[in-house]
C-alpha cells in the first residue's frame, strides 16, 4: 500500500481560496446571463416556456434545435432578449394548458375562428404551411383533382385523418365520413393498405413521415394533389397568462424592426400585406 504525504495546512488554504474564486466567477457569469433585460419585462420574466408536441421535422424533441419551426421561434425570442424553453407534451395538452394560462404560448398552429376566440394571435406568423392531399399513385394513376375539402365529397373519396387534427372538423362540417386513426404512422399505413383514399398533411411533414415509416424506396408509391391551403402558422398566446398581452405586443413590435425582418427573410415567412 502506497502512502501519500498529508497536504500541508498552507496548501489546503490556498486550494480553498482558489476554489472560492472559481465558484464566484461561475456564479457571476450565470447571474449576468439571468440579468439580461427585455423591454417591458422584469428581469425574472425573461425566461419563456412554450408548450409544444412532436411534429417532425417542424417540432421534434430529438432533432437538432428541436426542429425547423422551433429554430424560428428560438431565433426570434433570443434576439428579443428572452431565454427560450420548449416543454414537450401531447398536442391536446399543449393547447389546453396554454389556453388555461399554465404556459404563455404554443406553436405552430393555423388560425381558426375558435383559436382566435380562445387565444391572442399575433399579426406575424412564424412559418408558412402548404397542406396537400396525398394518395397512392397506383390507386389513382391519372392523379386526383383535389384543391379543397369539397372535392373529397364530390369525388366520393374516403379520407384518413389523425384524431384531433384540424382536418377532422373540416370533414365533419361537410358530412364526410373520415377514417380516424391514432397517429400519423397509422394514417400512412391505412393509406398504403387501401383502407383510405387520401390523407391531408403539411407537405414537408408528409414526405418526412413517409420516409420514416416506409423508407426512401416506398415513398415513390405516393403522389400529392395541389395545395388546398397555403397559410401562415402562428404562435397561440394565452389570454390567461399574466404576460400574454405584453408578449403579443412585444413580438409584433419586434417583427416590424429591421432585426425582425431579417429573421423572417432568412426563414422565408415574412408577412405579405394585402
Amino acid at each position: 500500500m502506497i502512502k501519500t504525504p498529508m497536504m500541508k495546512p498552507m496548501g489546503v488554504l490556498v486550494c480553498v481560496i482558489c476554489m472560492c474564486f472559481l465558484i464566484a466567477a461561475r456564479m457571476s457569469v450565470h447571474a449576468q446571463t439571468d440579468q439580461v433585460s427585455v423591454p417591458g419585462f422584469a428581469n425574472d420574466e425573461n425566461q419563456i416556456e412554450f408548450a409544444v408536441a412532436d411534429w417532425p421535422p417542424m417540432v421534434a424533441e430529438d432533432m437538432e434545435g428541436f426542429g425547423k419551426h422551433s429554430r424560428h421561434v428560438a431565433d426570434i425570442f433570443s434576439a428579443m432578449g428572452f431565454q427560450v424553453k420548449f416543454v414537450f407534451l401531447s398536442w391536446p395538452r399543449a393547447y389546453e394548458l396554454t389556453k388555461s394560462g399554465d404556459y404563455v404560448g404554443t406553436f405552430p398552429w393555423l388560425k381558426t375562428r375558435e383559436r382566435d376566440r380562445d387565444f391572442l394571435i399575433p399579426e406575424h406568423g412564424i412559418a408558412q404551411s402548404y397542406h396537400k392531399g396525398f394518395y397512392k399513385a397506383s390507386r389513382y394513376p391519372d392523379g386526383l383533382d383535389v384543391t379543397d375539402f369539397d372535392d373529397v365529397k364530390r369525388l366520393g373519396l374516403q379520407p384518413v385523418v389523425v384524431a384531433s387534427y384540424w382536418q377532422e372538423q373540416e370533414f365533419k362540417n361537410r358530412g364526410i365520413d373520415a377514417e380516424i386513426v391514432a397517429n400519423p404512422e397509422a394514417a400512412w399505413r391505412f393509406l398504403d393498405a387501401g383502407r383510405g383514399d387520401i390523407l391531408f398533411e403539411e407537405e414537408e411533414v408528409a414526405w418526412h413521415d413517409l420516409k420514416n415509416v416506409f423508407g426512401e424506396d416506398v415513398v415513390k408509391r405516393f403522389s400529392s394533389a395541389e395545395a388546398i391551403t397555403v397559410e401562415p402558422m402562428y404562435i397561440l398566446i394565452s389570454r390567461q397568462h399574466p404576460n400574454g398581452e405584453r408578449l403579443l405586443r412585444a413580438f409584433d413590435a419586434f417583427m416590424e424592426t429591421p432585426d425582425g425582418q431579417k429573421i423572417c427573410q432568412k426563414w422565408s415567412f415574412c408577412r405579405v400585406d394585402p
